[in-house]
């Protein structure tokens, strides 16, 4: 059971920095923006290319790739967001979903479709028969310290507090004189950098090619959903609740409870929990939507 805790917490960490982004966008621009999704697969790619081709030593290069991708997060707001501003939050939602494709498709055309790894030095580590990597370690204490770090910067400072403001209510908090605009730039930066940060460390944990946004998008949606759209951190709980459930499902010997041969649930249809869970999230929700209008 403790080898399922830890395999869940590694990767809810790593679910959980690209869920953050997803949230933030969601709580000030009020749609879901797929598109994130491919930002976390541009950061890993950068990554990858900073540390190959410019010889970055890894964190520099997650570093490097964070302030790019964070960048062109901006740009895609100028070019495209920034100019749909009004319509309705489905037709953003339709808007990003052809922006990922085309990312994705840009993706392919200039890194091709071999997939290509990480080159990183990780030790096993065995603790009371529990089985985890040093990356684990990292990428855990990782996400830790992003965590706190953007605590700090939305609860601790004015720039975060105008977020927060925004998010809470928009026409209120540009009447006050709030910079609606330069902060949704801001906001564009912050869920880029994070969405790269998170496709780095999933990137290394596994193999870095254009499909790994397929790894990404269903878990990532179902941390948001679980621990509210509108709710940043909400999504760490979220991602830490649904990593939890694949683990636990997948390590359950569902056979013991008949009697029978042991028999457990494929690691294959790890994903299908994650669509169940956004199901019943979503069911739920309504029906309590649905009992609140009567």
């Amino acid at each position: 059971m403790l080898q399922v805790l830890v395999n869940s917490i590694v990767y809810a960490s790593e679910i959980a920095v690209i869920a953050v982004g997803v949230s933030l966008c969601y709580s000030i621009l009020r749609f879901a923006n797929f598109a994130h999704i491919q930002l976390a697969v541009v950061g890993g790619y950068l990554c990858h290319a900073f540390s190959t081709l410019a010889h970055f030593p890894l964190p520099l290069a997650i570093f490097a790739s964070a302030i790019a991708t964070g960048f062109i997060a901006i740009l895609i707001d100028m070019l495209v967001f920034s100019r749909i501003r009004d319509i309705s939050p489905e037709g953003k939602m339709i808007v990003s979903w052809g922006v990922a494709l085309f990312i994705r498709s840009m993706v392919a055309a200039i890194w091709g479709g071999s997939a290509q790894t990480f080159n990183v030095d990780s030790k096993v580590i065995v603790w009371h028969k529990t089985v985890f990597t040093s990356l684990d370690f990292t990428i855990v204490a990782a996400t830790i310290v992003l965590m706190v770090a953007l605590h700090a910067y939305l609860y601790r400072t004015r720039i975060g507090s105008a977020l927060r403001a925004l998010a809470s209510n928009w026409e209120l908090a540009v009447t006050r004189g709030i910079p609606g605009e330069k902060l949704i730039r801001l906001m564009w930066f912050l869920a880029g950098a994070l969405a790269a940060v998170g496709g780095s460390l999933m990137a290394m944990q596994t193999r870095l090619q254009p499909s790994l946004d397929l790894l990404i998008l269903l878990p990532v949606f179902a941390a948001v959903t679980i621990g509210g759209m509108s709710n940043v951190f909400g999504a760490v709980l979220g991602a830490i609740v649904l990593s939890f459930a694949q683990n636990f499902l997948i390590w359950f010997d569902f056979g013991s409870l008949f009697g029978g041969s042991p028999w457990h649930i494929p690691t294959q249809f790890r994903d299908y929990v994650a669509v169940l869970a956004l199901v019943i999230v979503l069911l739920f929700r309504s029906g309590s939507k649905s009992t609140a209008t009567r």
